[in-house]
């Protein structure tokens, strides 16, 4: 019977403990764009051709239209956020004429370079 008890016992506490410990999860959020993926854009790609390339953005401003930004953030678990920007710029003939920001490079997913 007392072997019982401790068991009991020993349980109850180990579940007790367990749940103490908060389980937090990796928040990844916006467009993640890579240095290949820059590589590709080259000034006088129509909107449709950078669309293509760098997928919708995820933001257009009303008041510049001419103007794309892909943002991107990361939240780990247990750290700092991460947050890149890449803007892309458009003329008034939906030409590309510039990218500007920081991406992720294609081998080390925590470099970042600027462009």
């Amino acid at each position: 019977m007392r072997s019982f008890r401790l068991i009991t016992l020993l349980t109850f506490c180990a579940l007790l403990l367990g749940a103490c410990s908060i389980y937090r999860v990796d928040v990844q959020q916006g467009n993640v764009i890579t240095a290949k993926e820059l590589a590709e854009l080259h000034p006088g790609m129509d909107e449709l051709q950078v669309r293509a390339i760098l997928g919708s953005p995820l933001l257009q401003d009303p008041w510049h239209p001419h103007q794309w930004v892909y943002a991107y953030s990361f939240k780990p678990a247990y750290g700092n956020t991460e947050v890149r920007k890449v803007l892309v710029l458009f003329d008034k003939d939906e030409k590309l004429v510039s990218v500007q920001g920081n991406v992720q490079s294609a081998a080390s997913p925590t470099a970042t370079t600027t462009s």
